[in-house]
């Protein structure tokens, strides 16, 4: 018995000395980016998809090739966001990513239903997450 508690003391000394450490890079902050897309911006593609182009000159060639990027859409400016992709009411909001731009498509899961472009200003977050390599 004396072994066995021996064993348990030294077991929890040795595991307390354990210690945790969190390593943060000051040099690679995140970036947030808002961009706002009126209703009058998204197009037709085939019928079958809604689509609009966003400008975003923080996306360079390193960024695209290199890091992370995440999106989020407040369908109606307000303070909800979801972050893509998701289905909503039947519609699949996606987005894809190439240097200087993102694009945000809207596409229904019945190839006979054509999707529904949004009535109101959508707010967009991009968030472009550093990687140090």
């Amino acid at each position: 018995m004396r072994k066995y508690l021996l064993l348990l003391i030294i077991a929890s000394v040795g595991l307390s000395s354990c210690k945790k450490e969190v390593l943060v890079s000051d040099d690679l902050p995140n970036i947030t980016i808002l961009k706002y897309i009126n209703p009058n911006q998204w197009t037709f593609f085939n019928n079958t998809t809604l689509t609009v182009d966003i400008p975003v000159s923080e996306i360079d060639r390193d960024t695209f090739e290199n890091d992370d990027i995440s999106l989020m859409i407040s369908r109606d400016d307000s303070d909800t966001y979801e972050k893509m992709p998701f289905v909503y009411n039947g519609q699949t909001y996606s987005y894809e990513v190439r240097p200087g731009f993102v694009a945000i498509d809207i596409q229904t899961s019945d190839q006979n239903r054509v999707p529904v472009a949004p009535s109101t200003r959508a707010r967009v977050k991009i968030v472009l997450i550093r990687s140090s390599l």
